[in-house]
């Protein structure tokens, strides 16, 4: 019971070309583009394209490791779950730049999360990798384009809820540093 949602928010390279090549002829695959309105609005638009009530959101550059969404999806049992952060790694870590950043993840996001999963303290479930229970979000008031941080902003959201957010560490994501 998967269902895939793809979202062309404006690209001006080839995404849309490669996703229809790709993915056109799959059932369980939806492709949707629209003017660039920023991730907030292309996430909006993904929640409304599926009926799933738990939603795994990536960035277009992550990749996720085989088990990570099913590692993800777990928490979900537990009904006070309102979304799932997953651990993000830098995938092209030879240059500096991501050596730099694949320190600053293991040494303040990964760490940071471990301990904010104890107490309910997780601030950011990040665009890169993280898991939403669409009801939550929506009774949140959805994802909105009125902040530079819509990750940020949804947990903060949810945790004023009164929602549970976690951190799953084995729901590993590999991203790409500028």
């Amino acid at each position: 019971a998967l269902e895939v949602v793809v979202i062309d928010d404006g690209s001006r390279d080839a995404t849309l070309a490669v996703a229809r090549a790709a993915f056109g002829g799959d059932g369980r695959v939806t492709i949707l583009t629209q003017r660039n309105g920023g991730k907030a609005s292309a996430l909006a638009a993904g929640v409304r394209a599926t009926r799933a009530e738990i939603v795994v959101v990536i960035d277009a550059d992550t990749v996720l490791a085989k088990d990570a969404i099913a590692l993800l999806a777990r928490h979900f049992t537990d009904p006070a779950v309102g979304a799932v952060s997953g651990n993000v790694h830098v995938g092209n870590a030879a240059t500096l730049m991501g050596r730099w950043q694949r320190l600053e993840y293991i040494c303040q996001h990964h760490l940071e999360r471990l301990a904010g999963d104890a107490v309910n303290g997780i601030s950011v479930v990040p665009g890169a990798v993280g898991a939403w229970r669409r009801s939550a979000v929506e009774a949140a008031g959805g994802f909105t384009g009125d902040t530079l941080a819509e990750d940020c902003d949804m947990t903060l959201k949810l945790l004023r809820d009164g929602w549970r957010v976690r951190y799953e560490a084995a729901a590993d994501a590999f991203t790409e540093a500028p």
